[in-house]
């Protein structure tokens, strides 16, 4: 159980009458790092919140870390985790709002938000070597409360990896970021996994192309249920994608991510009464401009144009 940091069985998530997960079973193992992929409404969130014992799970038993999670003192286990989430930046606009890019970063040491006592020399240096990383050690005196939705975010990666975790979750990292900032969180993300290797890594998306090198296997979502779940190359397939999309794809496999593109449905993948439809216009006006009478029909539609037009 050592090598064990999360296991969800059989989990079931009802919000009133709206069934959200639908019997999920996953576990994550030291040394593997995870995507949890699939589209908006496919209940990732939702996972990552019961995974983390911020919500209930309406049936199924949960694991995390260091036992089960009703016999856990989840402020505890907390510590051991790093987790980036929507809610949370929604929690710190409305409570936090004064506390300061550094002082963000450096409340991950104590699973808090916001600072309640005096950091360490070191911890300061720590919290700066991060935020530099990100590309926003310019936001170490920015209150909360006046940074953009991207660089709050920022701000709390760098949070979540001041943790001396066992386990991180990035619920949506990149949601709010431009491209290049983007692509900073993800080189983050791959340096992180260089460095603790044997410390999972749960990143949470909808967009395929964000799943860097270093993720080991994939979840994937739609509707509350698996697709499918397993090692990276035999889930992220042609197949499994446009199942969890609902839509016909083309894969692209370029520098170790993959990145999908919506295909042209075919002429003969167009539902027959449209297709009946486009052939009999053509059909039908073919036979005009052979026909002699086309002339003839300009000229009658004309002198009835020019009558209605006429006042009486």
């Amino acid at each position: 159980m050592r090598s064990l940091r999360l296991s969800m069985e059989g989990i079931e998530y009802r919000r009133g009458d709206a069934r959200i997960l639908k019997g999920i079973s996953w576990r994550v193992a030291a040394g593997e790092h995870w995507s949890v992929l699939g589209p908006n409404g496919s209940g990732k969130t939702s996972l990552m919140m019961i995974a983390t014992g911020y919500e209930p799970a309406s049936r199924g038993d949960v694991f995390l870390v260091a036992g089960d999670i009703g016999e856990i003192v989840l402020p505890d286990v907390r510590k051991k985790i790093g987790f980036v989430s929507s809610q949370l930046t929604d929690i710190m606009v409305q409570h936090r709002p004064r506390v300061t890019g550094l002082e963000t970063a450096l409340s991950g040491r104590h699973a808090s938000l916001g600072l309640y006592e005096k950091p360490s020399a070191r911890a300061i240096r720590d919290a700066k070597r991060v935020l530099a990383e990100l590309g926003a050690l310019h936001l170490a005196e920015v209150p909360f409360s006046k940074m953009s939705t991207g660089q709050r975010q920022i701000c709390l990666i760098a949070r979540c990896y001041m943790t001396r975790s066992r386990l991180v979750i990035l619920d949506e990292p990149c949601a709010g970021l431009d491209l290049a900032t983007r692509e900073i969180v993800l080189r983050t993300l791959t340096e992180e996994i260089r460095r603790h290797p044997a410390t999972p890594q749960i990143l949470v998306t909808h967009h395929p192309e964000e799943i860097v090198p270093g993720i080991t296997h994939v979840l994937l979502l739609r509707g509350g249920e698996v697709v499918a779940q397993g090692r990276r190359e035999k889930v992220l397939t042609r197949r499994n994608l446009e199942r969890a999309y609902n839509v016909p794809l083309r894969v692209v496999h370029q520098d170790g991510r993959v990145w999908i593109v919506p295909r042209r449905q075919r002429q003969q993948q167009l539902p027959r009464i449209s297709r009946m439809a486009t052939d009999y216009r053509r059909q039908r006006q073919r036979a005009l401009q052979r026909c002699s009478l086309l002339p003839v029909i300009r000229v009658i539609r004309e002198i009835r144009g020019k009558k209605r037009c006429r006042p009486t």
